[in-house]
């Protein structure tokens, strides 16, 4: 069933209701709510902003191609790479996204499963215990071999490659390029979209998870599905659509500008899809009382 009008007092009404009286929340978490946060990797204005004359220099128009660009020298690469880690990782999004999220949720049993990287589920206040991220986090490095199991903790590096960027905003010095301690290669972010991700670290609250979600559908459990696209359905969006069809207390949510699919086979009575902005519905949802 697809609605667009959530400004409507009484879909607000019954989205809260739906909420408050659950049992339990899941929160699957797609980039379409890290871009309603302001972290946009699409938008040519917000890429011009975080990074000033790399359309002039490079001719590139958004974070989305720079992060798939080669740049001509490895010095420019971790230029871009840490201008993106702190943007994106540890600096504050401009909009209020994830603090309304926490405040509709915030007295409910809940759990997070989430494809970002940027971290801002734990900066916002949500348990760390309880969210699963099998796709990384932009604040770890680890070997591009990779020679080692150890991830690094990559927030001293980046400030030292952006105190590079006072000198020459499009490249860092040689001398500060990452490398790994043990084999000298290259480090790189751990994410999926590294060339040898290492995700186990990542896996290993996968437990918790399915304990989660094994408990939770023995009561009313709402699954929150927000800005989640067809890049890796086979984590949120599919297994969500299974729980929706085959369990009769689960209710499926489901928020998205773009690919909002409104027909879930089996499961239509016990779905609700919106085709609208995110910051829009964690705002409206988290003020109605």
């Amino acid at each position: 069933m697809l609605i667009n009008n959530i400004t409507n007092r009484e879909n607000i009404a019954r989205i809260r209701k739906i909420i408050d009286e659950s049992d339990a929340v899941i929160i699957g978490a797609g980039a379409g709510l890290s871009a309603s946060a302001g972290l946009q990797m699409n938008d040519f204005s917000t890429f011009k902003k975080l990074f000033p004359g790399y359309t002039r220099r490079y001719g590139l128009k958004s974070i989305a191609e720079a992060a798939s660009f080669y740049f001509p020298s490895v010095e420019e690469h971790y230029a871009f790479l840490a201008r993106y880690i702190s943007a994106f990782r540890y600096s504050d999004p401009p909009e209020d996204v994830y603090q309304n999220l926490l405040e509709m949720v915030k007295d409910k049993s809940h759990f997070v499963i989430t494809t970002n990287t940027d971290g801002q589920f734990a900066k916002t206040g949500f348990d760390k215990q309880r969210i699963f991220s099998p796709h990384g986090d932009l604040s770890f490095f680890q070997c591009s071999m990779p020679c080692s199991k150890k991830l690094i903790q990559n927030r001293k590096l980046v400030d030292n490659m952006l105190d590079d960027l006072t000198e020459n905003p499009f490249a860092i010095r040689s001398s500060n390029i990452p490398t790994c301690p043990r084999c000298g290669s290259f480090l790189e972010p751990n994410i999926r979209d590294s060339v040898n991700f290492y995700n186990r670290p990542w896996m290993q609250r996968s437990d918790d998870y399915i304990g989660f979600l094994k408990n939770a559908v023995k009561g009313k459990l709402v699954l929150l599905e927000l800005g989640v696209g067809n890049d890796s359905p086979a984590v949120i969006r599919h297994p969500f659509e299974y729980l929706a069809a085959n369990y009769k207390n689960v209710v499926l949510i489901r928020i998205n500008l773009n690919d909002y699919q409104t027909t879930v086979p089996f499961a239509d009575k016990h779905t609700l899809a919106y085709q609208i902005d995110l910051k829009d519905f964690c705002s409206t949802v988290a003020q109605c009382v």
